[in-house]
């Protein structure tokens, strides 16, 4: 049997794995999911998204997504609006308390990253971005901006 423990896909799943933990515990202080998180960083960058274009982006069920919205909105970190051109496109505004929750957010997200980087040069975090980027693109992924 070959031992398959040092092929880069499963390399990447544990490292997948073990970010997402640390992440998850870091977000648990905030009382976010990191789905939650996930839907947040999207409407901070784009505040009034609509709904749908959201789960094409994210690549989920409108039924997965309005609940995770439902609870954003819940928690009064987002507000729902119809659309002015279209009553039945919803669109997602943040609230006072969700536009807050940036900030604090992007510090557990900075801290989670020196911890995984710790110990890389400058030059070897931008070859390492170089080639996860052109690995996205090898498996047909679009670039996507982030945070």
């Amino acid at each position: 049997m070959t031992d398959c423990s040092h092929h880069p896909i499963f390399l990447l799943k544990r490292l997948h794995l073990a970010t997402r933990k640390a992440f998850d515990e870091a977000l648990t202080k905030h009382g976010l999911t990191a789905a939650q998180f996930e839907i947040l960083q999207h409407v901070w960058r784009q505040d009034g998204l609509e709904q749908r274009t959201l789960q094409e982006r994210l690549g989920i069920t409108s039924a997965t997504l309005t609940g995770i919205v439902d609870g954003l909105v819940d928690r009064q970190l987002l507000i729902r609006r119809p659309s002015p051109e279209d009553a039945r496109v919803k669109q997602l505004f943040l609230t006072d308390k969700g536009l807050a929750l940036d900030t604090q957010v992007k510090a557990v997200l900075e801290n989670v990253q020196e911890r995984l980087l710790e110990g890389f040069s400058l030059a070897e975090i931008a070859l390492l971005q170089d080639w996860m980027q052109r690995m996205i693109a090898n498996m047909g992924e679009p670039s996507q901006d982030c945070c």
